[in-house]
């Protein structure tokens, strides 16, 4: 196997770490803390899985006796290993006390790349045996290395049992590009459908479409990008982004949810969740009659966008939304919350349907993501097959659903897309500019003829600004509000209004003072 990390012209030039404070701002940590006070998460109770190839031989862990991994706990999966400075600066950024936005992380599982996709943990090579049940509080596998076993259906067949594990575990992969723009993607571990490919905020990573060969070829990656001189140390970045999600959604009220807390809704709200840049696009027409039509999901070189924890917190903490079966039905529906989720399962000629009301305009974020859910014919010349889901927002015209795609949609939205159809990825992705006031339904549409059936899970943000009390991000203070903080009665949480670190009589006086 031909693995290595994707910094390695900069393995011996770590001598200085930035503090979480140099780019906490950029990822939205500043503003989660600014809402939440005492209360904001800290990747508390998740555990993280560290995957290293070797620096030499022998060593492919952190130092762990830095300062900053004082009170962490770490569990050697591959043998001992010897000190990384690679591994260390990854570690720093990933989990901590000092450097990462989740210092709360304190459970380690180390693990060599090689040994990683073989017995200790993905069992490639092995037929009849299936990849390993991740250990305890583990939930995110932080890829800061790139490889290949030398030929594509070997490769296939660890991102394939990488797909697999993720969707019954509901685990995430977190992967790292290859350095340099306009460099070659690397098929291992990057290019699997269920994991998160993470690029730079700076554009200087491998990028497009996935090659011939690899399972699902045309997809595009990565998924999103982060801060960071080099991939293995942006890619980090994302699994910190991702360990204060899972703490989230494993804590009261929230964890009250089981769809909450799945791997999948978690990678729609941060993918959905994450920041565009003024150069974003996603190859949407202007003009003419696909104006507003795109089959290229997110931006071929950001991908989603930023990271963003605050806009993700904001959206996994909001109610899940309740979907009708037919558009008619949405649109004579109640309104959905203007930041809200969804977790659905997509059988054969499934479709959901959301009624959102907007009142007064606003920039659009909405994002779908579904597994890949392959069975156990790892080597199978045949890759599984994966559904094609379509999203598309519709204007509700005197009580009709109604499209907005070429002319019709030119002064109801400034730019972006309402439709995205790409027949190959498994995210699709809206990003509307100054959509006006009015009222929308919201359709996934399942479009191919497979017998399979998957989990998806849908994310949206509407840009609106904060409203004091407005815990559930729907644009209002009312009881869903209130149930909500009522829910969390006497602990710390999204409740705590006065972020005295309890939710309790003041919070409920706080709310009801704001009620609209």
């Amino acid at each position: 196997m031909r693995i290595s990390t994707s910094a390695i012209a900069f393995l011996t030039a770590v001598t200085v770490v930035l503090p979480t404070a140099a780019w906490a701002d950029e990822v939205g940590r500043d503003d989660l803390v600014a809402r939440l006070g005492a209360s904001a998460p800290t990747g508390a109770n998740v555990g993280i899985g560290q995957v290293e190839a070797s620096e030499s031989v022998g060593n492919f862990g952190p130092n762990r006796l830095l300062a900053e991994f004082v009170g962490k706990t770490f569990t050697d999966m591959s043998g001992a290993s010897g000190n990384s400075g690679h591994a260390t600066f990854v570690g720093q950024n990933a989990y901590g006390s000092t450097t990462s936005i989740a210092p709360g992380i304190n459970r380690i599982w180390l693990y060599e790349a090689g040994s990683f996709a073989q017995g200790a943990n993905l069992s490639f090579g092995n037929a009849s045996t299936l990849p390993l049940v991740a250990p305890g509080s583990l939930r995110i596998f932080n890829h800061s290395w790139i490889g290949s076993f030398g030929n594509v259906t070997a490769d296939n067949e660890v991102l394939r049992r990488a797909d697999y594990s993720m969707n019954r575990d509901d685990t995430l992969f977190v992967c790292g590009e290859n350095n340099g723009a306009g460099s070659p993607m690397s098929s291992l571990m990057s290019c699997g459908y269920n994991g998160i490919a993470v690029g730079l905020t700076s554009g200087g990573h491998s990028a497009g479409d996935i090659a011939t060969g690899v399972d699902g070829a045309g997809r595009m990656k990565p998924a999103l990008v982060a801060p960071g001189q080099f991939t293995s140390f942006s890619t980090p970045v994302v699994s910190a982004a991702a360990a204060l999600m899972y703490e989230t959604t494993n804590t009261l009220p929230f964890s009250s949810n089981t769809n909450r807390r799945k791997g999948v809704t978690i990678k729609s709200a941060l993918l959905c969740g994450a920041t565009h840049s003024a150069t974003w696009q996603n190859q949407t027409p202007t003009s003419g009659p696909s104006r507003g039509i795109t089959v290229k999901p997110i931006d071929p070189i950001y991908g989603a966008g930023t990271v963003n924890v605050d806009r993700s917190h904001r959206i996994l903490t909001g109610l899940e939304a309740t979907a009708s079966s037919t558009a008619a039905s949405a649109a004579v529906a109640n309104a959905q919350p203007l930041v809200s989720w969804d977790y659905e399962m997509y059988s054969p000629g499934t479709q959901r349907h959301y009624r959102i009301d907007l009142s007064a305009a606003a920039d659009v974020s909405v994002l779908l993501a579904w597994n890949r859910v392959p069975g156990t014919q790892w080597t199978s010349g045949t890759a599984p097959g994966v559904l094609n889901l379509r999203l598309e927002l519709k204007k509700i015209i005197a009580g009709v659903p109604t499209s907005i795609t070429g002319d019709a949609g030119i002064g109801l939205f400034a730019s972006g897309n309402v439709v995205s159809a790409s027949a190959v990825d498994n995210v699709e992705h809206l990003y509307i500019k100054a959509l006006s006031a009015g009222s929308y339904v919201l359709s996934v549409t399942r479009d191919d003829v497979l017998s399979i059936s998957a989990g998806s899970a849908v994310s949206w943000f509407v840009d609106l600004p904060v409203i004091f009390g407005d815990i559930d991000g729907s644009g209002a203070v009312n009881g869903a509000d209130l149930g909500l903080l009522l829910g969390g009665w006497g602990v710390p949480g999204p409740g705590d209004l006065n972020n005295d670190g309890n939710v309790n009589g003041a919070d409920l006086g706080l709310l009801l003072g704001s009620w609209t």
